[in-house]
């Protein structure tokens, strides 16, 4: 005997379809976006070299300070400083 194969409901059947339609989307859009990026860097002149050291040393800079203040809020997350305030206090009536 045959295993019976299950039948697809019209709903997966259309989930199924639009998973495909979004992704081929996505994927357009991609070789899109791309296509112009290049076109765009290849028609621009290149920048001098203090240019470049500026930008790179923003770069840095920039990854630096991010590193910096995620350490610090897992450290704060670490050390508690993040719970909520809590009171002994009796609450006034």
């Amino acid at each position: 005997m045959k295993a019976a194969q299950p039948k697809q409901t019209m709903e997966e059947i259309v989930r199924h379809t639009n998973l495909w339609l979004l992704g081929a989307i996505l994927a357009a859009l991609l070789v899109v976006a791309t296509w112009y990026s290049v076109a765009v860097w290849q028609e621009t002149p290149s920048m001098p070299f203090y240019r470049n050291a500026i930008l790179a040393g923003a770069a840095i800079l920039m990854l630096v300070s991010g590193c910096g203040l995620i350490a610090l809020m897992f450290y704060s997350r670490r050390k508690g400083y993040d719970e909520p305030v809590r009171s002994d206090r009796t609450p006034r009536e």
